[in-house]
């Protein structure tokens, strides 16, 4: 990995008029995550919530998934970074999933919340919220007629 940062800033940002919001509600996946011996010795579940904010002028027009993010892929590629390495936290895996989305689609901007429901047993579930924005040229549809 270089040490060049990434071409994102983690904020949140009002929402463009082409904006076409794709959200994943209560993605249940597991992941190798934590710092205690118990977490360290099974893989525990996660709940994870995703908002990827694409332009979605074409796809609009075009009816045609390769204008837009087909979030089946979003799910493998996040199966995938989990099944890559351990994370100890919640806050460097809500990044790494991050960048990885930001890597691989044409996304503005995406936020995700991810939540351990096993974290701490008064609680229901310890979760972690982050936002990022990307710089990405954009492909306007054109009018049909």
């Amino acid at each position: 990995m270089s040490g060049a940062a990434p071409n994102h800033r983690c904020r949140s940002l009002p929402m463009s008029t082409d904006d076409c919001l794709i959200r994943l509600e209560g993605l249940a996946l597991d992941a190798s995550i934590g710092i205690y011996a118990h977490e360290l010795a099974a893989r525990q579940p996660l709940e994870i919530d995703l908002t990827l904010a694409i332009d979605g002028t074409l796809a609009a027009r075009s009816d045609d998934i390769r204008h837009t993010v087909d979030y089946d892929r979003v799910v493998e590629c996040l199966e995938e970074l989990l099944a890559s390495r351990h994370f100890n936290l919640l806050e460097n895996l809500s990044q790494a999933m991050l960048d990885a989305i930001g890597a691989r689609f044409p996304v503005r901007r995406a936020e995700i919340r991810i939540a351990k429901p096993l974290a701490v047993p008064k609680a229901r579930r310890v979760s972690v919220s982050r936002s990022c924005e990307w710089k990405r040229e954009t492909i306007k549809a054109v009018a049909a007629g």
